[in-house]
């Protein structure tokens, strides 16, 4: 976990929106997919919810946090989404940090950290926050938010599913 990002209490008001991430994450992992999910929320509303879509789309790009940030803005006709909040349950990757800061989100609140997907993985990307400092990234970073919960998906999907 970064300097960067900020600790939550356990218990807080973000865990009902995590758990819908969670939710969605179960559905992909159902349907064959990397079991991620993001939730993106304004005002205290759900806007949009996905799993990763990589495997089904053949689209490597496809991470639920692009597909929540896609379909937010095709709903709301619009490429900012300045005073939204992106829930995941896994800590964003570089590639979803990146479109986070050009769609304008305020706020990520995430499960796991990118270390644990890479204990599954072996092959996360991660980043230092001097990187993210140098790079000009303006989104905070809280977490871990019920990152037993997220950490145990990511298990359970090493246990019983092939990754790629």
């Amino acid at each position: 976990m970064t300097e960067q990002v900020a600790r939550l209490e356990s218990g807080d008001a973000h865990a009902p929106f995590m758990r819908a991430a969670l939710d969605a994450a179960r559905r992909g992992l159902l349907a064959g997919e990397p079991p991620v999910g993001a939730c993106l929320v304004r005002d205290g509303t759900i806007v949009t919810i996905s799993n990763n879509g990589v495997i089904s789309e053949l689209d490597v790009t496809a991470h639920a946090e692009i597909r929540v940030i896609r379909e937010a803005c095709r709903q709301q006709r619009t490429l900012s989404l300045a005073g939204c909040v992106l829930y995941a349950t896994v800590e964003p990757c570089p590639m979803c940090l990146g479109a986070c800061h050009y769609a304008g989100l305020e706020r990520i609140v995430f499960g796991a950290t990118l270390a644990d997907m890479h204990a599954v993985t072996g092959g996360e990307l991660r980043v230092e926050s001097a990187t993210l400092t140098a790079a000009g990234l303006n989104v905070q970073i809280d977490g871990p938010c019920l990152g037993d919960e997220c950490r145990a998906l990511l298990e359970d999907w090493a246990r019983g599913s092939a990754r790629r």
